[in-house]
């Protein structure tokens, strides 16, 4: 009976996914954002590297990584009641967070053929800091450590050096960019479900999120900055994200979309 269960429930999200219908980008209307939780992470430890809904809209999933993004050394779990905010540790990634990971983080969209995020590679010259960058890792970044200001960059002595970068692309619009880093799929963006034909993706300056659909047509998420992670409820009808504050602390924040 327990392995029914388990099957049923993994198969549920993708045939809840495939109900959804086109979103119309320039009609979409979006509620003031709610904060739900605070992550400190210093406490928590590691990295954030994946944010998820459960089918039922009513917990998220958060997973944080220590070591790095490429081979981390350590991996926490953590599930997050949406009404509430309360936080619960978990030993394993719950069982519907595979299917909704491939959705959202994929290279292809889930519902149109031929539209892919492209992916290219440089190296540059940039000026650089012997600490983070305000809005790093909202973009992929020098480094995935969060925390120290634009203020505190400033301050700090600057240099110049060769970096290689990875931008990813989606008809031309940059929808991240990794810099001396590994790619993370998901970390800037998130196909909408299946059938919404849309993406939200955090912009690689200011870290703005914006909604766009697959003919290119945008429209920003209001009052957002220095985003990651961004999730669909998987009815289409809330974006959750997290947003930098300050050192080491990310906020959880969703939307209504209407």
């Amino acid at each position: 009976m327990r392995t029914l269960v388990r099957a049923v429930m993994v198969l549920a999200t993708p045939a809840l996914l495939a109900a959804q219908a086109p979103l119309e980008v320039g009609r979409l209307t979006f509620g003031p954002a709610r904060q739900v939780a605070e992550l400190d992470m210093g406490r928590l430890k590691g990295e954030p590297a994946r944010l998820a809904w459960s089918p039922d809209g009513t917990q998220l999933y958060f997973q944080s990584v220590e070591g790095g993004y490429g081979t981390p050394k350590a991996t926490h779990h953590y599930l997050i009641d949406v009404a509430s905010g309360k936080r619960a540790d978990l030993q394993v990634e719950p069982e519907w967070f595979s299917p909704y990971w491939t959705v959202k983080s994929h290279k292809n969209s889930p519902d149109v053929p031929g539209l892919v995020i492209d992916l290219s590679t440089e190296q540059r010259r940039e000026q650089t800091t012997a600490v983070p960058r305000g809005g790093d890792l909202a973009r992929g970044g020098t480094t995935t450590e969060l925390g120290t200001s634009a203020e505190d960059a400033t301050k700090a002595a600057y240099g110049s050096q060769m970096v290689t970068t990875h931008t990813m692309k989606l008809k031309g619009e940059p929808i991240g960019e990794f810099v001396n880093s590994v790619i993370v799929p998901g970390l800037t963006f998130a196909w909408g479900p299946k059938g919404t034909q849309v993406i939200a993706y955090s912009t690689v300056k200011g870290g703005r999120l914006q909604v766009m659909d697959a003919e290119g047509k945008k429209q920003e998420v209001p009052n957002t900055k220095d985003a990651l992670l961004p999730a669909w409820s998987q009815d289409a009808t809330k974006l959750a994200w997290l947003q930098k504050d300050g050192k080491r602390k990310l906020v959880l924040k969703i939307a209504e979309v209407r």
